[in-house]
């Protein structure tokens, strides 16, 4: 593929990343001069007419989607390979930053970042649903954190509101971990399982965990029909509002969620909130820290239903694909096409998204948090025998996961520390960071920001380097620092706003 001329338009550059449906290339726009990401069906998916539909069903949803959270589509078009094959693609924008996939595998992020964060996937979503369309396939690895803001990526499997979830073939697309429970009793297609996903993202975001103790994809269907999510832990910066919101988001009936754009609203109220109480801490720093209200007790009658007709299928795995019996389940790709848009390597998505192209070992190596680590929850039996099996074999590589017991990213409401921290302590207009090094990596102990001040966002490693963002209504200041020979070495800019 690498040297390819599309259409006489686009020369092929590079791999960008790859999963079991799609690879994904950089390119060259000749005629408009400018870098491009290419999205083209592989293997056996190439020559499927059913997938090849999606692809141009999937350009021309994205493309009658104008937001700035949502990840623009230029082009469609078919193109002939060297063996002769036919094959169709769509060319997006490129984006540079990460998925939040990646960035969560550093640990949560400071609240008001993670609320920030789903309030704009929350907005991405609520003009979807105005045009009657939805995303049907929220996740870490479909956000992209770009220096613009966030975007939403990945719509092949988007669809309007009202048909059919099961495909015609008897398919539900989506991934397990962040199906909402309606879907899997194949009805219409709603927008309420869209806000559903989200509350399961904004929970990852705060805790890097999801509600549920479960390890296969046939646990984690289960747990989103017959088990109550467990309740948002105590976290400082994160206010009794936040919780009740959550809630409602996760509830099992469609109609007792809220919509996305109520969604968004909140959201960025309580950050907002978050952010003030980060520039009170700052000013009352001789204060000692007040721990969080407790949270609002979650609802007794929260206990998973569904019809009596609908039965948890038997699940078989392999290395291709994902299905289910009664319906049949197929994950959609997995990391590589949530990050099909971003310049650099991709890893592929948490076990907890299942990925067509999951391995055993890329699942002992995830991001995703295990059983081990987090309160065991039970996980009612399936109805019928339950079966899972995974085949062998991947072209992406694992991602690298921090331990059960490493010790999460500061809050970002957290006032400046009472007592020395160890680690060194790396000084601007903006505030204090205090990092150390671990080897060659640096990680962020504490942040303490100056009075008028209030922290925008960082990314507190372990890394090659940290970054923390401080500003105030005139100032930024940006504290970088890496590890060389096991010695921090720092780097500091001001600047205006």
């Amino acid at each position: 593929m690498v040297g390819d001329l599309l259409d006489g338009r686009y020369q092929v550059e590079s791999r960008l990343g790859a999963g079991g449906m799609s690879v994904v290339w950089r390119a060259w726009d000749r005629v408009l001069e400018r870098g491009v990401a290419v999205k083209v069906l592989a293997g056996a998916q190439a020559a499927a007419r059913g997938a090849r539909q999606r692809v141009q069903a999937e350009a021309r949803a994205a493309a009658g989607l104008w937001h700035p959270h949502v990840t623009s589509v230029y082009d469609y078009g078919e193109h002939t390979d060297a063996a002769g094959r036919q094959v169709s693609y769509v060319v997006m924008e490129l984006l540079p930053g990460e998925t939040l996939s990646e960035r969560l595998a550093a640990g949560p992020l400071p609240p008001a970042v993670a609320m920030r964060t789903c309030a704009q996937v929350a907005e991405a979503l609520a003009a979807a649903h105005e045009r009657q369309l939805v995303h049907r396939d929220i996740k870490p690895s479909n956000v992209m954190l770009t220096p613009a803001g966030v975007k939403v990526v990945d719509f092949g499997i988007a669809t309007t509101v009202g048909r059919p979830e099961l495909e015609a073939d008897g398919q539900l697309l989506g991934t397990a971990a962040y199906l909402a429970p309606e879907r899997l009793a194949g009805g219409t297609v709603l927008p309420a399982s869209d806000v559903y996903a989200l509350g399961l993202l904004l929970y990852r975001t705060l805790t890097n965990e999801l509600p549920w103790s479960a390890e296969t994809p046939t646990q984690m269907l289960t747990a989103h029909v017959y088990v109550d999510p467990a309740p948002l832990p105590d976290i400082e910066g994160v206010s009794p509002e936040v919780h009740r919101l959550l809630d409602r988001c996760l509830a099992s009936e469609p109609a007792d969620r809220p919509d996305a754009a109520e969604v968004a609203a909140a959201l960025h109220g309580f950050a907002d909130d978050a952010d003030r109480r980060v520039k009170q801490a700052a000013q009352s720093a001789s204060v000692s820290p007040v721990s969080a209200p407790p949270t609002a007790d979650p609802s007794p009658d929260r206990r998973r239903r569904i019809p009596n007709a609908v039965l948890i299928p038997v699940l078989m795995a392999t290395a291709a694909t994902v299905s289910l019996l009664l319906p049949q389940f197929v994950p959609v790709d997995g990391g590589s096409d949530g990050i099909a848009t971003r310049e650099g390597a991709a890893p592929p998505d948490a076990a907890l998204e299942v990925s067509a192209t999951e391995t055993p070992a890329a699942r002992q190596t995830s991001a995703e948090p295990t059983p081990a680590s987090r309160p065991s929850r039970s996980v009612a039996a399936p109805a019928g025998p339950v079966e899972a099996s995974a085949g062998a074999g991947s072209s992406a590589g694992p991602t690298t996961s921090p331990s059960a017991d490493q010790s999460p990213a500061p809050s970002s409401a957290a006032p400046a520390p009472t007592s020395p921290k160890p680690g060194t302590a790396l000084r601007a207009l903006g505030g204090v960071v205090t990092a150390l090094c671990t080897g060659e990596q640096a990680r962020v102990v504490d942040v303490a920001p100056a009075r008028g001040y209030r922290l925008k966002d960082y990314h507190p490693g372990p890394a090659k380097e940290i970054q923390v963002v401080l500003l105030s209504a005139g100032n930024k200041s940006e504290i970088k620092a890496r590890c060389d020979h096991g010695k921090l070495v720092p780097k500091v800019r001001e600047s205006r706003q």
